[in-house]
């Protein structure tokens, strides 16, 4: 059983290290950010009213790929919106540029040390967890047992 419940948690931690190595970093947003990267961005009071058609009603905020990275703008491959009364939608691949007057603040997504020395270290020490449980667990006494010694 605890090998089990030590098999979950390495999965677990697995599936993290997939995305766990990332973190959105805030950034100015006149910054140049790389094509291909992902980003987080709140629009202003009037960029939300402005992106009203594109985006729907009172999106505030809007996470996609960047397609385009330009001075003025960014173009954005839309992955999911935020409301300002927090619902989530995920889209359909829908594609929106944003003038960067309109944007709030906004976040890019790059490699993170710190989480991943941290998962480093997590995956590190279950693994020496689950060493030392099959070690120990393997050594105790286990079906029918050994049988004793002959009667003198």
């Amino acid at each position: 059983m605890a090998g089990r419940f030590t098999a979950v948690w390495v999965l677990t931690l697995t599936a993290w290290s997939f995305t766990g190595c990332y973190a959105l970093v805030p950034v100015t947003p006149a910054t140049p950010v790389p094509e291909r990267g992902t980003v987080r961005l709140v629009l202003t009071t009037v960029g939300t009213a402005t992106l009203r058609t594109t985006l729907g009603e009172d999106v505030r905020e809007v996470e996609g790929v960047v397609v385009r990275s330009r001075a003025d703008s960014l173009v954005l491959l839309v992955a999911e919106t935020l409301t300002g009364t927090n619902q989530r939608f995920v889209s359909s691949g829908d594609t929106v540029a944003v003038a960067r007057p309109l944007i709030e603040s906004l976040k890019v997504q790059q490699y993170s040390r710190r989480r991943s020395v941290g998962l480093g270290l997590a995956i590190a020490s279950l693994v020496i967890a689950t060493l030392i449980g099959v070690s120990t667990g393997s050594s105790g006494a286990s079906g029918p047992g050994q049988p004793g010694a002959p009667p003198p």
